[in-house]
């Protein structure tokens, strides 16, 4: 991604993302108030459910990708990731590992695959977005042959396990609550602690952070497993909530993904990033996407508000560098 030497993570900035994150919610609001009074099924505790879940969902994507979009990296390969991982964990139980074990070798392959887009990003000084957009196209294919494009569906017994992750408590799913706890997690890394300090270095200013001892290969090799171990852990436990794995589940999921962390107040070229914000939008896209489709609006309109919303979100952003650069 193009780097902007002058562009330094600063003070200045938390108004301008605080901003950003209060735009969100008042458009989470809207929409929620929009749709609860034109739609007469939107406001019911079963789509309340599917905005709860698959918001959940793409936030875990989303926060991984917030971290490395500040970093100032790109990874599109997270929902390759995401589908894969489900084959993953099929066929390791598939081969006789229980189901936790199989989890965790899913989350194993997320790492791996993070590793890679690192790697290659990083060694060879590919830009990331066509390293990840690579991986990508390789996975899907990959998992296209083994599967012969069709579904496969877990036949084990369900476990304590499978409640633990996809269970819920009233209408709100356990996923949620998981995605919580790591959007915690992760915005107490960002914003409290040195490792979250070399990431917003790493993405404003290279030659600053490496003036400062900030080991930026870690830093962003780090960030690229974060990402996709992330992803993994999204796609294993949909796994585990759905019992099926569909090898074009999660198409475009990573473009969304991408979508909630820059209308939620990162910055495409680094430095500025809000875990908060990215959260809030993530549930604000899944919000619209069932809103519509309650509506009967068809589905495409969907991706054509998104694209509104994120080209709105990239002038905005266009504009913030511009007044950091003056400070």
């Amino acid at each position: 991604m193009p780097e902007h030497n002058q562009l330094k993570p600063s003070n200045s900035s938390k108004p301008l993302l605080l901003r950003s994150e209060l735009i969100v919610i008042l458009l989470l609001l809207v929409f929620f108030i929009l749709f609860s009074r034109i739609s007469a099924g939107f406001f019911s505790s079963s789509m309340l459910n599917v905005i709860f879940l698959t918001g959940s969902e793409l936030g875990i994507i989303a926060l991984g990708v917030t971290l490395l979009i500040i970093s100032g990296e790109m990874d599109l390969s997270v929902a390759s990731v995401f589908v894969f991982s489900n084959y993953i964990v099929l066929i390791s139980n598939q081969f006789g590992l229980p189901i936790l074990f199989s989890f965790i070798f899913g989350i194993i392959f997320g790492i791996g695959a993070g590793f890679l887009n690192g790697f290659f990003t990083m060694k060879f000084k590919i830009p990331s977005f066509v390293v990840t957009l690579g991986f990508m196209i390789f996975w899907r294919a990959v998992l296209a042959g083994l599967t012969n494009g069709e579904p496969t569906y877990y036949e084990g017994a369900p476990t304590r396990f499978f409640e633990i992750l996809g269970g819920q408590i009233g209408f709100i799913p356990n996923q949620f609550i998981w995605f919580c706890i790591l959007a915690v997690i992760f915005s107490i890394v960002l914003n409290r602690t040195k490792f979250g300090n070399w990431i917003m270095a790493t993405g404003g200013s290279i030659q600053t952070a490496r003036a400062l001892g900030v080991n930026v290969f870690r830093t962003k090799m780090i960030c690229f497993m974060i990402s996709s171990a992330l992803a993994a852990f999204a796609g294993a436990s949909f796994l585990v909530r759905s019992s099926y794995l569909d090898p074009i589940v999660a198409t475009g999921m990573e473009l969304e993904a991408v979508a909630a962390a820059v209308i939620g107040g990162t910055i495409l070229t680094g430095g500025i990033g809000s875990i908060i914000g990215t959260s809030i939008c993530a549930f604000l896209l899944k919000e619209v996407q069932v809103g519509i489709a309650t509506y009967g609006i068809r589905v495409e309109y969907y991706n054509v508000l998104v694209g509104i919303l994120l080209m709105i979100a990239a002038v905005i952003n266009s504009a913030l560098i511009k007044k950091l650069l003056k400070t």
